[in-house]
């Protein structure tokens, strides 16, 4: 029996948790005479709930990754190793860093988003940005590694972390337990524009994160901006100059700059405008997901929990535009479980207008983070030389 060849290719921009769901369905159900490709910088995808937790020590690093190759293999996905640069809609070809274009019929781009970085901050080795999260920690293990290398084990290395969101919030918990773990002594200041940390979430969900910080001893400065930085001092706009070995970057989402690439119409904050069928507003046969979407006319917050509900509605689209059939809606939820690690066993969250900090909202968080994971890691032996690989992966640790 003659099998069928492909027809019309599919491909997977980014390996974010939407398009990583695609994979995961294709290897249970692969949409006929269709070929897939999946473009990605790095060969493990990092889950970002679990960063902070592995932070802690609470997971091993391989815990948060998905090893690319495995899952690929056996979904019958094609990988591609590099950066996508651009998209040109009307040759329907996907531009690469260092390769030829990749054409497309289909495509979903899911890129993410990056943290804004002041001015003040841009291109100063001291500043390390949350994203890419895959190389996160060794970074970290190198600013430390050169921040202590003269040996001094009592000096104290001060640390700022910018942006007092859920993220910095939840990296300032764990990264005091990192360093209290290491013997390193250390003095964490968490610096925030707005009136309060976790802005938008519930007072008592604020006032339970205000007083962990208080316990632990970071030190939160509201209402202020970076002003300047030569290199070891950080002036806020109130003029209070912060000593600042490491500086990490947590603040709100911008958009990658390799967007510029994409000529996509684009939202006014430089995302993607996507319409609620989650199609670019500019072409019809492009997909646009996660952070890298906004939707001009019903905005949500750039947060990974509409990136993994958006899953089942982009594979169902996917499959309908395929077969020429009406397009579904994604409907955003009005509210959703929070819940923030705090290091140390626990985690703080809200829920349905109540909030809470206890070990069992963190057995809660571990167990579906785990749930999670496991829908996406494959135990699977890899050949030698997976045929579904098109280029060698770049060496996550060298990518910054």
């Amino acid at each position: 029996m003659q099998e069928t060849l492909p027809a019309q290719n599919l491909v997977l921009i980014g390996a974010g948790h939407t398009n990583l769901h695609i994979v995961r369905m294709w290897r249970e159900q692969p949409i006929p005479c269709v070929s897939v490709t999946l473009i990605s910088a790095f060969n493990r995808a990092t889950y970002s709930g679990m960063l902070p937790g592995t932070l802690a020590g609470l997971y091993e690093p391989r815990e948060m990754e998905i090893d690319l190759d495995r899952l690929a293999a056996a979904s019958g996905v094609r990988v591609v190793y590099e950066e996508a640069v651009g998209l040109d809609s009307a040759q329907q070809h996907v531009l690469l860093a260092n390769r030829p274009p990749l054409r497309y019929d289909v495509a979903a781009i899911g890129i993410g988003s990056v943290p804004k970085i002041p001015d003040p901050l841009q291109q100063q080795p001291a500043v390390l940005s949350i994203k890419p999260m895959a190389t996160f920690h060794h970074r970290l293990q190198e600013r430390l590694a050169e921040v202590t290398q003269d040996g001094n084990e009592t000096a104290t290395v001060s640390v700022v972390i910018v942006g007092g969101g859920a993220a910095g919030v939840e990296v300032s918990f764990c990264l005091h337990e990192y360093l209290a773990q290491r013997l390193i002594s250390a003095q964490l200041h968490l610096i925030e524009r707005g009136e309060t940390i976790l802005g938008g979430s519930l007072p008592k969900t604020q006032q339970l994160a205000q007083e962990e910080l208080q316990r632990r001893g970071i030190v939160p400065h509201l209402q202020q901006r970076v002003a300047d930085f030569d290199g070891r001092q950080l002036i806020l706009e109130n003029g209070r100059s912060l000593a600042a070995d490491i500086i990490i970057t947590a603040t709100t989402a911008a958009p990658p700059p390799v967007l510029s690439g994409f000529d996509l119409a684009k939202a006014d904050d430089g995302f993607l405008a996507t319409r609620p069928t989650l199609q670019s507003t500019s072409a019809e046969n492009v997909f646009v997901v996660g952070d890298t979407a906004t939707f001009p006319d019903a905005p949500v917050p750039k947060a990974g929990v509409y990136a993994v509900r958006q899953g089942p509605v982009l594979w169902e689209n996917l499959k309908r535009s395929f077969q020429n059939q009406p397009l579904r809606e994604f409907h955003p939820q009005s509210s959703f479980l929070s819940l923030l690690a705090t290091g140390d066993g626990k985690a703080i969250g809200q829920y349905h207008g109540r909030a809470f900090h206890s070990r069992w909202a963190w057995k809660w968080k571990d167990y579906l983070d785990r749930k999670f994971m496991k829908l996406h890691q494959v135990d699977a032996p890899l050949p030698e030389k997976a045929a579904n690989t098109d280029s060698l992966p770049p060496n996550e640790a060298s990518k910054g």
